[in-house]
């Protein structure tokens, strides 16, 4: 996809509220063009070769990225600040937030301490609560869950270009690596959900989708999306029962781990990345398991690790084998030897 394509695509996605998940989901995938094949990038190691032979596939955490922009949430700290302090100063907007806090009191008698009650109910109460310490708490926390979304946004990444030179210097170890083709047309090659050891898998019935990444300077604003988190993450934590009464006066949440996370800096627009995403408080391993139509050895691979990279590929019964090379217009190029 072109990057005019991938602007189409960022523009429907971005048009989304979450309201109606699944049209917005058939809208989103009318405007990807997904190509033939896709490239994974590797160098030669241990868990590479084992994964090449075994035809995994495994997520990684956006924390462990290379590029501290990647899936980052961009938040409008000043102007959350003004919100707040206008809100805990306007004397209406407390009234109206000591009324909410009674008739939640009331709904759930007995859950909170009286004094903390007695303090919520008090519109002076709760404006001396959020400028002794709360709001600057609540601030201090807000910029604290860019790394706890890294942490639980999980992806596998490719490329729809076999012949990049910069990834190929950046991820397949300066070319001595190789690189891993998958067909998107080809789904017999797609193991999921057809083994008998897929049915305690979580995506035994659907593997996650996958999405082209856009390019642009202009970041998304996630500022809304990280309020969601905070008190998504507090309710979580106390255990309280009001965690509903809270959430659904926030507005929907849907789609906004897609927006935070298929974005990058126009800088890495070279990367024609591909992202498969999954979130979640996940204990890895999680992987998928996907015969590749081929793999591509580095320009400068070793002979030990060419020989390895091409044992791992017939034992995964991977039919293409591929070398890469210098072509006759002075361009890298590519060409199958088995």
């Amino acid at each position: 996809m072109t990057n005019e394509e991938r602007k189409v695509f960022w523009d429907m996605l971005c048009s989304f509220d979450g309201s109606n998940p699944e049209e917005e989901a058939t809208k989103l995938f009318s405007t990807i063009k997904y190509p033939k094949y896709l490239f994974r990038y590797r160098p030669v190691n241990i868990n590479n070769l084992e994964a090449l032979r075994t035809n995994y596939l495994f997520f990684s955490s956006a924390n462990y990225y290379d590029d501290p922009f990647d899936t980052f949430l961009h938040i409008d700290i000043d102007s959350v600040e003004k919100e707040l302090c206008a809100g805990f100063s306007d004397p209406e907007n407390l009234k109206r937030m000591a009324e909410h806090a009674r008739a939640l009191a009331n709904k759930y008698d007995g859950f909170f301490p009286k004094d903390f009650v007695q303090m919520m109910t008090d519109p002076q109460g709760i404006q001396q609560m959020f400028f002794g310490g709360v709001g600057a708490s609540f601030l201090e926390h807000l910029s604290t869950l860019r790394n706890k979304v890294r942490e639980d946004t999980w992806s596998v990444c490719f490329s729809e270009n076999g012949v990049n030179e910069t990834l190929w210097l950046k991820y397949a170890d300066q070319h001595k690596g190789f690189s891993v083709i998958y067909d998107l047309e080809n789904a017999d090659n797609l193991l999921c959900g057809k083994q008998e050891k897929c049915k305690n898998c979580r995506f035994r019935e659907k593997i996650p989708a996958l999405y082209p990444l856009y390019y642009s300077n202009k970041p998304y604003d996630a500022t809304d999306f990280s309020k969601t988190v905070l008190f998504h993450n507090a309710m979580k934590e106390t255990k309280a029962p009001i965690v509903q009464d809270i959430i659904s006066n926030m507005g929907p949440a849907y789609w906004e781990r897609e927006k935070t996370t298929l974005i990058k800096k126009q800088c890495h627009h070279y990367d024609e990345e591909w992202r498969m995403i999954v979130w979640g408080d996940i204990k890895p391993p999680l992987m998928i398991e996907w015969i590749p139509h081929g793999v591509i050895l580095g320009l400068r691979i070793g002979k030990s690790e060419r020989e390895l990279v091409i044992s791992c590929a017939k034992q995964a019964g991977i039919k293409h084998i591929y070398e890469s090379y210098i072509n006759r217009n002075n361009q890298l190029d590519m060409r199958e030897i088995s």
